[in-house]
């Protein structure tokens, strides 16, 4: 399903939907749900909604070939994802999550001998890896406001003596930020020779911004220099599932391949997967709930006076008022669990989005904190 058919709603229409006395009811309904064995969890970046019915649907038939192999049904969903991107079965490998890729990707460049370059905040498998593949790691600072500093990566990759792997998420986690798209593409397009990227695009389905492009629009012009990695976790609620991809060349995947076995997927998740995509309405709705829950959010923080970082994920960072320690006990205590310490500063947090349900509870609770 393409992303860009849902760019046409807008925030005003989002905020209406979950305003006035819709408001009220949900926050009643949700304050008895919670408990310190059952709270709130706006801490892992989950989607709410669970998997479609559909999806579900298919899971549970599925179970009924359980004692067979699953790489037929690997075969299709390549197929089919192939098909959605313009694209040949060749260039996609299916895995166990695309954590999964990412690291088969960081395995091969550190056979390499390749130091990865990064922002400074970011998701943190990429410089966990250098841990279990002696790699080097070059943290590069970012700019005000959470922003990657493209410019000083480059710069600090054409100063490497040897291969270097680029790691770039985008949307970013946590900050949320979507970088320019042309400015990571033209980098790409002229980036020498021992210079490798990682675009993990685990949050593309949920972009709104009209001036997004995906990186995989390199590989369908047969750029050779990058790997693009995708989920199933995000817009189609499977994290519990693990099944993601990666796209590249089909050159550059043969050798990606090498360092994990691709058959080895669960034969419900491949089948679920396939069934999924084909769930346009529950799409469609996974999109339409998560940006009508981040505008409840900004008016909210808006209104208390602490700022968001915009955000083009199913999460925001924004500023707490206080630090974050005394803050999660005090979320905690509500039965609310927010997200951890991910090096944005101890007065900023990021929270993963609820339903509109959810949020409410935890507006009022959050609300009732800074009274």
């Amino acid at each position: 399903m393409d992303r860009r058919l849902f760019l046409g709603f807008t925030a005003s229409a989002a905020v209406t939907a979950a305003s006035g006395s819709l408001l009220s009811v949900a926050s009643a309904t949700a304050s008895g749900r919670y408990t310190a064995r059952n709270p709130l969890l706006l801490n892992k970046n989950e989607n709410p909604l669970g998997m479609s019915s559909r999806a579900i649907e298919a899971a549970k038939k599925a179970l009924s070939i359980g004692h067979r192999y699953a790489g037929d049904y690997v075969t299709v969903l390549a197929e089919e994802l192939a098909l959605n991107e313009a694209l040949k079965p060749q260039n996609i490998g299916v895995c166990n999550g695309s954590t999964r890729i990412i690291d088969a990707v960081i395995q091969n460049q550190a056979n390499k001998n390749a130091t990865i370059v990064a922002p400074a905040i970011t998701y943190d498998q990429a410089q966990e890896a250098t841990v279990n593949w002696n790699m080097a790691y070059q943290a590069i600072p970012m700019l005000a406001d959470f922003k990657m500093d493209i410019a000083a990566m480059e710069i600090a990759s054409l100063k490497i003596d040897g291969a270097v792997l680029v790691y770039l998420v985008s949307p970013n986690n946590p900050t949320g930020r979507l970088t320019p798209s042309n400015s990571i593409m033209a980098w790409i397009k002229r980036a020498p020779d021992n210079v490798f990227f990682l675009i993990d695009e685990a949050y593309h389905e949920l972009v709104s911004d009209p001036l997004y492009k995906s990186a995989v629009s390199l590989v369908k012009g047969g750029y050779k220099n990058l790997v693009v990695t995708r989920t199933f976790s995000k817009i189609y609620a499977m994290a519990g599932m693990r099944i993601g991809y990666g796209i590249a060349h089909a050159e550059v995947m043969s050798e990606i391949k090498r360092y994990y076995a691709s058959w080895n997927v669960n034969i419900v998740a491949a089948i679920t997967a396939s069934a999924s995509l084909k769930d346009h309405a529950f799409f469609k709705k996974s999109f339409d709930e998560n940006q009508t829950t981040k505008q409840m959010v900004y008016k909210t923080m808006n209104k208390l006076g602490l700022k968001c970082i915009p955000s083009e994920g199913n999460f925001i960072l924004h500023e707490i008022g206080m630090d974050l320690k005394p803050y999660q006990r005090a979320m905690s205590e509500r039965h609310i669990l927010v997200g951890r310490d991910r090096g944005t500063g101890q007065r900023w947090n990021r929270l993963s989005m609820g339903t509109v349900e959810e949020m409410t509870y935890f507006i009022d609770q959050f609300q009732r904190l800074h009274s």
